[in-house]
Formats: structure tokens, C-alpha cells, sequence
């Protein structure tokens, strides 16, 4: 069989200019391309790799949530003890909490709108902002006593109060601006 082949093959080198001479029609090529794409497999995507994926997730996941359930609740824990001191809400600390939200969005829109009457004179945001930083020490100041005091009232008082100081300065500064570029009218006094 070897020898049959060899003398086909020394055949073709030999006599293969007898065979470049003819083109092969278009169609027979088309009709060769179809079967041989028949013939191959289409790739198929797996999905399995996919799934143990998530799966492997869903299981670390899974294990680290357990893993801190079971430390939260064994009992003399260190993550404990905070657990339970702040499940008991103090409301002072709550209203502070909300007068602090409320207050600062005041003041960072006021100062949005201040900052467009000041761009001909920086220097009064600057010095806005020198006494505003001197308020804000004070402020840690009495967040520092908050919490060695134990959330006292006057101490939560006098932190709101500082917000309210700041917020007032703003408004005052705005009303001011306003009235020397003519935007407001200036209040007329009735008896």
C-alpha cells in the first residue's frame, strides 16, 4: 500500500503543471465548504464552569455569614457588647443626630448661594471661612465633652446652638449681599 501511494504521490509532483492549468468551478468549492462546516462540531458554551462558580460563591458567602452570626452570639464576645449598647438608642443623641443633617445641608447652600455674590471679593469667603474653623474647634471641643459627659442635654444644646450661629452668619451675610446688589428690597417699618 505504501508503494501505491508513493507512486500516486511521484505522479503528481511530476505531471502537477498538467494539473494547474484547469480551475476548479466556484460551485464545487461552495458545495466542499458547506459539507466540511457540517462535518465540525458546533462549539457548545458550557454553563456548568458557570454554575460551580456561583455556587463557590454562594458558599463563602454563606460560611462567612454563619462565621459572624456565631461569633455576634457567642456569649463575651467583644463584637457584643457594642451590638447591645447600640441597640438601645439614646434619643438625645438621635435629635442631635437630625439637628446635625439638617443644619449642615443649611449651611453648605447657603454657602453655594454666597459664594456667587463673593467672586468679585474672595477674601470675604476667606475670612467666612478663618471664623468658621474657629466655630468648628469649638464644636469638637463640646463633641469631646458629649461624650464624657454621657449625652448631656446642655452640651447637645450648645452643639446645635453653634450650627444655628453659623446659619444665622450666613443668612445675615446673604441679606446683606443681596440689599447692596440691589436683588432684595429693604424692609419698610410700619407703626
Amino acid at each position: 500500500m505504501e508503494k501505491k501511494k508513493d507512486l500516486l504521490e511521484q505522479y503528481v509532483v511530476e505531471n502537477h503543471k498538467g494539473f494547474d492549468d484547469q480551475d476548479v468551478p466556484p460551485m464545487l468549492w461552495n458545495s466542499i465548504e458547506e459539507k466540511l462546516d457540517a462535518l465540525q462540531p458546533k462549539k457548545q458554551r458550557r454553563i456548568m464552569p458557570y454554575i460551580w462558580r456561583a455556587a463557590a460563591a454562594i458558599l463563602i458567602f454563606a460560611s462567612a455569614w454563619y462565621l459572624n452570626d456565631y461569633m455576634d452570639s457567642k456569649p463575651g464576645s467583644k463584637t457584643n457588647a457594642p451590638a447591645q449598647s447600640a441597640s438601645i438608642p439614646n434619643p438625645a443623641l438621635s435629635e442631635l443626630s437630625d439637628a446635625e443633617a439638617y443644619y449642615t445641608s443649611q449651611i453648605n447652600s447657603r454657602q453655594a448661594e454666597l459664594i456667587k455674590y463673593t467672586r468679585e471679593h474672595p477674601e470675604i469667603m476667606e475670612d467666612l471661612k478663618r471664623e468658621f474653623r474657629e466655630l468648628d474647634q469649638n464644636n469638637v471641643e463640646l463633641k469631646r465633652d458629649l461624650a464624657e459627659s454621657n449625652a448631656d442635654e446642655k452640651v447637645i444644646e450648645a452643639i446645635i446652638q453653634s450650627y444655628r450661629v453659623k446659619l444665622g452668619i450666613l443668612e445675615e451675610m446673604l441679606t446683606e449681599l443681596q440689599k447692596t446688589k440691589g436683588e432684595l428690597p429693604e424692609k419698610s417699618v410700619s407703626l
